[in-house]
């Protein structure tokens, strides 16, 4: 099946005993929490080389991690139609469902621009805004299920990049969605790659206005990016899922000997961290804390030998 309007995308030293997680394995829904231990990965995403993981095949409900998905199916969209940034949309019904994630307090019929939903799908737990924007793109595929439509492009899109067990329930955390640390780190790497995203994930508040007339600042709910190394992605919480984290952390390129071409390039450096399950919003980040200084370290021991021969070690996405 071809995407109808998306772009075609061409062992931790870490202690974590501290952490728990909430979640269940396999069933459609969940059961309620129970304590146990996160699930983590670390990648360096232009290599693709895995650093450290803990469970990372272990499926989890993601919260507001699917959020990512939404805001990169819509930046597709935007792209390929040539979707105006500034352009208005109207609040459907269904987008206010869950009072408790309708951060911008938004009402049926209320109208807001396509780049102020996408910041508060992007920097908060929002599911209002999240609805918003599945429903304006996806009434352009179904006019009778935009919702049902759009979800079908996320799990399209998330196919298309190779996340094998994940299915996209819903268009935020408001619905549950399971997958595992390998599949996000594949979604995070995918949305990295995008400008749009990375210009948004990137900001640490933002200013959205309401019908013209009512304004409300957006802050970032990833602390993380107080490290000045971090420029991205995103933080999550819910009941069901626990604190998940996707991070990014640049650093300046290094010069290295290509695998393929035998020669010394000149290559950029990025690792993306994903926490699954943690007890606790502060712990997600000590943790993440500790892999940034860990993993920065293991991937400076790869260099030297700059070994592909194992391809259960490496993640690849599309670009």
């Amino acid at each position: 099946m071809k995407l109808i309007f998306l772009l075609p995308v061409s062992c931790c030293a870490v202690a974590l005993s501290f952490l728990c997680t909430s979640c269940s394995e396999l069933d459609p829904t969940p059961a309620p929490p129970t304590e146990r231990a996160p699930s983590y990965l670390a990648v360096e995403t232009y290599s693709g080389r895995i650093l450290h993981t803990g469970n990372p095949n272990e499926r989890r409900p993601i919260g507001m991690l699917a959020n990512v998905a939404t805001a990169l199916v819509v930046l597709d969209w935007v792209n390929a139609r040539g979707v105006d940034m500034d352009r208005e949309l109207t609040v459907p019904a269904e987008a206010c469902k869950w009072p408790q994630t309708n951060l911008l307090r938004l009402q049926p019929g209320d109208r807001i621009s396509l780049r102020d939903a996408l910041h508060s799908t992007i920097m908060w737990d929002d599911s209002a805004c999240a609805a918003t924007l599945a429903h304006a793109c996806g009434s352009t595929i179904d006019s009778s299920d935009p919702q049902g439509a759009f979800i079908s492009q996320m799990n399209q899109m998330g196919r298309v990049i190779g996340m094998k067990s994940t299915r996209f329930k819903g268009t935020s955390g408001a619905v549950i969605t399971q997958s595992d640390a390998h599949d996000m780190a594949k979604l995070g790497m995918y949305a990295m790659q995008k400008p749009g995203f990375r210009s948004i994930c990137s900001q640490r508040s933002y200013v959205a206005t309401v019908n013209h007339s009512r304004s409300v600042t957006i802050v970032n709910s990833n602390q993380l990016l107080a490290d000045p190394s971090v420029d991205g992605v995103r933080a999550a919480r819910s009941g069901m899922a626990g604190a998940c984290l996707l991070a990014s952390a640049n650093r300046a390129s290094v010069k290295l000997m290509s695998a393929t071409s035998g020669k010394e390039e000149t290559y950029p450096q990025r690792l993306l961290i994903v926490i699954l399950g943690a007890h606790t919003s502060q712990s997600r980040y000590k943790v993440a804390s500790l892999l940034l200084r860990d993993c920065w370290k293991t991937w400076e021991e790869w260099q030297k030998t700059g070994d592909y021969s194992d391809p259960s070690k490496f993640i690849t996405v599309p670009k």
